[in-house]
């Protein structure tokens, strides 16, 4: 049913807004179920962290971007599964391409996360309980994600944040919300494997180094015809220091 979503809208403003943005923007706020809220600044963590301060008591929590669609039905089988089990904490989900395929490899069937299996999470393919936030005194890191001073991470970090403080995070084999395909280029770009070492920096600490090598064999095969593998784990180290500078 409709209207026991709440939507929160967490819009990031730099400049002045056009006179029909506003009109639009006043007709959203006339909704009984739609929160706004606008901030001067940019990045996507800063824009979630400033969403979750807008997150509604007592309810399940989604993070989603402006390009997917969920299936219908999608947030009563998230609700079903919270209520089926009154110990989850955290839900992940499986993400399918527009064109009807796996977003990821995903298993066949359900299993409770190890920060190992935490590897291919992404925000959108995650559910919460609102008072989780709180709880693990969680927040997505400022210097993570699009538009922030590394390109990627702040969904890992957020999701291993959870994980290192005993949250309960299970997955289960359900088809919740679709997204495009990511394609190489995304992938194979310095400023992604250079982010990718600040946020192993962030999560495994003094071990990212080791981190790094083993990473660095396991997808030799996806990047390999743009990167040695000297290439590709120096990329990734100076992501590492570069972060430890941050944070020092």
């Amino acid at each position: 049913n409709d209207e026991n979503i709440i939507y929160t809208i967490s819009h990031q403003v730099m400049e002045e807004l056009k006179t029909e943005t506003m009109t639009y923007i006043q007709t959203l706020c006339s909704s009984n179920n739609i929160i706004y809220s606008k901030i001067h600044s940019q990045g996507v963590a800063i824009n979630r962290n400033n969403a979750l301060k807008h997150r509604v008591k007592g309810s399940i929590c989604l993070l989603s971007d402006d390009d997917v669609i969920y299936f219908k039905g999608s947030f009563k089988q998230i609700i079903q599964k919270f209520k089926e089990d009154n110990n989850l904490e955290f839900l992940t989900f499986k993400i399918k391409t527009f064109s009807g395929k796996d977003y990821k490899n995903y298993k066949a069937h359900e299993f409770k996360h190890t920060l190992k299996s935490l590897s291919i999470i992404g925000i959108i393919d995650v559910a919460f309980k609102e008072e989780m936030i709180e709880k693990y005194n969680l927040r997505l890191d400022k210097w993570s994600g699009p538009e922030s001073e590394y390109s990627i991470g702040e969904d890992f970090i957020f999701i291993t944040d959870a994980i290192k403080k005993k949250a309960n995070i299970l997955y289960k084999p359900i088809d919740i919300v679709q997204h495009e395909d990511i394609g190489t280029s995304m992938v194979l770009r310095d400023d992604i494997i250079f982010g990718r070492g600040a946020m192993f920096a962030r999560v495994f600490g003094k071990l990212s180094f080791i981190i790094n090598i083993y990473f660095a064999i396991k997808n030799r095969k996806k990047y390999k015809s743009k990167y040695t593998f000297w290439e590709y784990n120096t990329l990734l180290f100076q992501g590492n220091r570069d972060y430890v500078r941050k944070i020092s």
